[in-house]
């Protein structure tokens, strides 16, 4: 019975059901998709790293004391590896090397990355224990041979034979492809560029010296891992450690997965966002339906239907439309997998092709979010509808009544207030770390955004007339029209509206945040930073020492620094230094030294820190402080001086000496600054630097301006990101909108007959309802940029001054916001208009 009731409303209310199911499957696949990627990433690389060490059984490599992905090992000595190769059990030995090296196309172009490594690697060949397979030519033996990954190969015309130019840390050189490699059955390597070297030749092009980075070993047949590796560990110089192969793979694994899973739990917090606007939608939708479908349940209860019954009925529809949306959802979540791996690569990003993996969790939290949300959100409206007495069958007016406006206004404002105040309190007061955030100020602002659509419903007849007002000015009849039925109904306008609201202040949130950050960069640059050029690296993985070399040559500049970094541990807590030059650098940059000073650095041990940091420490300048490097290392520095503005990022600096002193890792810098001499025309400065710098493409040379407009535009790109992401549940709002307008010209299908009846044209009635869309979309808008100010504002004042020192408020975006809110009402009402339009008069006059 309770079946066949379920198919035959269904079917009479198809088009309802078809929008519902959209809304649920958007959001399904939005959580499916992030799910799918995170997934597929993560199997991609552990595959990845576990077929590079399939037949290493131990490894020998520098030590590493601190547990930061960033952290490099220091390189290790050669000789080693003929120690190593005495040890009983020891079948193989093979140096391994990895370091800086980036193909140049035909043009002289580099070859991109998009954040992937370019590497230059020794290789022993394919008898040899990596994992590295020769699909076509062979190994290089000598100088002048290369490999390359085939992936490379193809995508840029390579073959064996060619010729090629690869740029290394001391220059470029040309040398001739003999061979092509991939990965099993890959013929890339996760996004990395490879050229590869027989060892001799990978230690002179990569600037290794008599040094390698790690020493692999395969084990003999019938020797005991565990008894050759304790073997080695006793030949083993100090800071230098054996470890299994497996070890190895898993640490790497580790290390891209901690990435993988913050970009993962980041998509899940928008997919979140969608899912809950989803909710809006759909007990929005079950709400109206069910109050148009009065008379139609009072009938059933009239028949002997039990209140069980309808309940059941009601949801029972729900059900097959989520189940349905669910199973279209998580396909549609590949989709949306490769989607977002394209929008993020278009950005920048350097994710791989990767296998689309739809693990059983995938498809369990899909349903809980397709199916279990949908369930939740028809609870109010399924017993609501239980509720009906019979007699509203006659007397319709006596089927419920909605909760009183002041019992709304009462609650609403609890709400809204708990949930401030838990947001303020996971933002400022931060109770339980990275957890206690998201529990606090996540759960805060979903409270914010369900007390806001409570209270909207209070304002929403005024705020409706006054919008309307100046539509109804200059369209007559249907602005009139379109203004009453949005402010008759303040309920429906507002639980709309409200939809559109969350997506709304997102945006605006995020807009505040980034505008501030971007505005607060801007400000960094005029005061901290005094160079008037600076050299970035557009390779990710930093500037060789030449690049500074060369310029501190140029007569044209009077200051040249490197900026590099080391990871250390005081007292047990890990911490970044950065290492600079520190005569040059008080030239470059002013940290609003308080005491002390950079003299310290130049003639010894001595480091600067922040003035937080020297709190913490307790200490003051002339203090010893104990500090244990990354490599194990281990210095007493002296505070030589301590500084106010930590606007640079940093909050300890030695100098590069002391940096060379302890670690003997490859130079790196992240950047150099530079500061034109007294007199000197700038552009015949920019003119040679550019000539000193010519053989290193991946240096990127910018002044100061140019460099801010640089930061700028890449937190205006993370913005475009964020608001991409954000329009799924933009775009649901609008088919919520849709389907509300569509629901409510079915419910005044006689007035819309008798308006016709009396004159009113197709034109003037799509105007209607269209301008009504607008209004309803407006009102939205009005609303989400309110709070989104607010939340926008909060954010911004939670994060240190040092990141965001002022609020930027950008009233270009909120116009932008309001310009869109009428288009997207436009677009939302054709359907509604539409189908009002082509009603038939008479037949539209006598519905009941």
């Amino acid at each position: 019975m309770i079946g066949k009731l379920t198919r035959k409303s269904m079917r009479a209310r198809w088009g309802r059901s078809v929008f519902i199911g959209l809304a649920i499957m958007l959001g399904v696949s939005f959580v499916a998709g992030s799910f799918v990627l995170a997934d597929s990433l993560r199997s991609t690389f552990d595959n990845l790293f576990s077929e590079l060490n399939e037949n290493v059984d131990l490894e020998v490599r520098a030590t590493l004391t601190v547990d930061n992905i960033q952290a490099l090992r220091d390189p290790i000595a050669a000789s080693i590896a003929d120690d190593v190769a005495a040890v009983d059990g020891v079948a193989i030995v093979e140096p391994s090397l990895a370091r800086f090296a980036q193909m140049l196309d035909d043009d002289g172009d580099p070859i991109e990355t998009q954040g992937a490594p370019a590497l230059g690697v020794s290789w022993t060949g394919p008898s040899g224990i990596s994992g590295v397979v020769l699909k076509d030519g062979e190994a290089p033996d000598g100088p002048g041979e290369v490999a390359i990954d085939k992936a490379t190969a193809d995508k840029h015309d390579f073959d064996v034979g060619d010729e090629i130019d690869i740029v290394f840390d001391a220059g470029t050189e040309s040398f001739r492809i003999v061979g092509l490699v991939g990965l099993g059955n890959a013929d890339g390597f996760g996004g990395a560029t490879l050229a590869l070297f027989d060892p001799p030749t990978a230690q002179q092009v990569l600037s290794a010296g008599d040094t390698f980075d790690a020493i692999d070993m395969k084990i003999a047949d019938g020797a005991n891992v565990a008894t050759v590796q304790a073997a080695i560990e006793e030949i083993l110089p100090p800071l230098t450690e054996v470890v299994t192969g497996e070890q190895v793979a898993e640490e790497a694994s580790d290390d891209i997965n901690t990435i993988i899973s913050i970009f993962g739990n980041g998509l899940l917090a928008f997919a979140f966002v969608t899912t809950f606007v989803s909710a809006f939608i759909i007990n929005n939708v079950f709400g109206i339906t069910i109050s148009q479908r009065l008379r139609e349940l009072a009938l059933m209860r009239a028949v002997g239907a039990s209140t069980k019954q309808v309940r059941r009925m009601v949801i029972a529809e729900a059900l097959i439309i989520s189940v349905t949306a669910t199973v279209l959802g998580i396909l549609g979540g590949l989709g949306v997998a490769k989607g977002l791996v394209a929008l993020f690569n278009a950005a920048g990003a350097g994710f791989p092709d990767t296998a689309l993996i739809l693990a059983p969790r995938t498809v369990i939290f899909a349903v809980i979010v397709g199916v279990g949300i949908t369930l939740l959100s028809v609870l109010v409206p399924a017993r609501r509808a239980a509720k009906i007495p019979p007699v509203a069958a006659m007397r319709p007016e006596l089927g419920f009544a909605a909760l009183g406006a002041s019992r709304r206004l009462v609650l609403g404002t609890i709400v809204t207030v708990v949930g401030a105040l838990l947001f303020v309190t996971g933002l400022f007061l931060n109770p339980g770390g990275t957890v206690g955030l998201i529990a606090f100020a996540g759960g805060g602002a979903l409270l914010i955004f369900l007390g806001i659509a409570s209270l909207s419903t209070t304002v929403a007849r005024p705020v409706s007339r006054l919008l309307g007002a100046p539509i109804q000015k200059l369209f007559g009849t249907p602005g009139l029209l379109a203004r009453e039925n949005a402010s008759r109904a303040p309920r429906r306008t507002a639980r709309t509206a409200s939809a559109l609201m969350i997506g709304v202040a997102l945006v605006s949130a995020a807009s505040v945040f980034a505008s501030s950050l971007r505005d607060t960069f801007g400000r960094i640059l005029d005061r901290a930073i005094t160079a008037d050029y600076i050299v970035t690296d557009e390779s990710f993985q930093g500037l060789p020492p030449l690049v500074e070399e060369n310029m501190a040559q140029l007569d044209e500049l009077q200051a040249v620094s490197p900026f590099r970094s080391i990871f250390g541990t005081i007292d047990d807590s890990d911490k970044q230094f950065s290492a600079v030059d520190p005569v040059a650098f008080p030239q470059l940059a002013d940290l609003d030294v308080s005491a002390g000073g950079f003299e310290g650095l130049v003639d010894g041990d001595g480091f600067l820190l922040h003035e937080d940091s020297a709190g913490d420490l307790d200490v003051a300048v002339g203090d010893s402080v104990d500090v244990t490097f990354q490599n194990g290392v281990e210095r007493s520095l002296t505070v030589s001086g301590i500084f106010d503005d930590g606007s640079l990022g940093s909050n300890y600096y030695i100098s590069i000496s002391t940096l060379e002193a302890v670690s003997d890792l490859p130079p790196r810098d992240q950047f150099v600054l530079a500061k034109l001499a007294d007199g000197v025309d700038p552009d015949i400065a920019r003119t040679e630097i550019q000539a000193a710098i010519e053989e290193f493409p991946q240096a990127d040379l910018q002044t100061n301006a140019e460099f801010r407009k640089q930061q700028e535009e890449q937190i205006n790109q993370l913005l475009a990101i964020i608001t991409g992401l954000l329009s799924m549940a933009m775009v649901i709002a609008l088919v919520g909108i849709a389907i509300t307008l569509a629901l409510s010209v079915f419910e005044r299908t006689r007035e819309i007959g008798l308006l016709r009846a009396v004159g009113m044209t197709r034109r003037q009635l799509r105007r209607t309802v269209r301008w009504e869309a607008v209004i309803v979309s407006v009102f939205g808008a009005v609303v989400g940029i309110v709070v989104g100010l607010a939340l926008g504002i909060a954010l911004s004042l939670a994060v240190p001054a040092s990141i965001i020192d002022g609020i930027t408020v950008p009233y270009s975006t909120i116009i932008t916001i309001v310009v869109a809110a009428v288009f997207a009402g436009v677009i939302a009402a054709w359907y509604p208009a539409r189908k009002a339009s082509k009603m038939d008069v008479l037949e539209a006059i006598a519905t009941e």
